[in-house]
C-alpha cells in the first residue's frame, strides 16, 4: 500500500528552488498550495521503468481533503542513494510540472504540464545527462 506523508526537508528545498530559479518564477509569483511527500512505494511505469518522483494536480473534488492545488511526491524506495543536489535537481524538474494558467478575471488555473523537450533542455543544460547516476 502506498502511504504518503508530508516530507519538510523537500519543502525546504523546493522553496529554495521556486525563490531562486528563473524557470520557476511563474510559480514565486503564484497563489499555488504545493505538498511535498515521501511515499515507501517503489513505484514503477510498467516492469521496467523507475518513477524517482511524481507531480499531481489535486482535484477540486478532493480538495476539502486536501489542503493544496498540487502534490509532489518523491518515491523513497527509488531515490535511496541520491545525493541531496540529486534530489534538488528531481524536485526542480517535477516543480517543472506545475501548470498556471491566467483567466480574463485574473484567477489562476492549475494544470499539470507534461514532459517537453524544453523541459528536459533545462535539466540537461543545468545539470547534464546523468545527473540521477549513483
Amino acid at each position: 500500500m502506498d502511504s504518503r506523508k508530508i516530507n519538510e526537508q523537500y519543502k525546504k528545498i523546493a522553496e529554495n528552488l521556486i525563490a531562486t530559479e528563473p524557470e520557476l518564477a511563474y510559480i514565486r509569483n503564484s497563489s499555488a498550495r504545493i505538498a511535498y511527500l515521501e511515499s515507501g512505494f517503489a513505484k514503477k511505469k510498467g516492469k521496467d521503468i523507475i518513477v524517482n518522483g511524481q507531480c499531481e494536480k489535486v482535484q477540486t473534488k478532493n480538495q476539502w481533503a486536501i489542503n493544496y492545488d498540487f502534490t509532489i511526491t518523491l518515491f523513497l524506495p527509488n531515490i535511496k542513494y541520491f545525493t541531496e543536489d540529486q534530489i534538488r535537481i528531481l524536485l526542480f524538474h517535477e516543480l517543472l510540472h506545475v501548470g498556471i494558467e491566467y483567466e480574463d478575471d485574473g484567477s489562476e488555473k492549475y494544470y499539470i504540464r507534461p514532459h517537453d523537450l524544453e523541459d528536459f533542455k533545462i535539466i540537461i543544460d543545468k545539470y547534464g545527462t546523468s545527473w540521477n547516476r549513483t
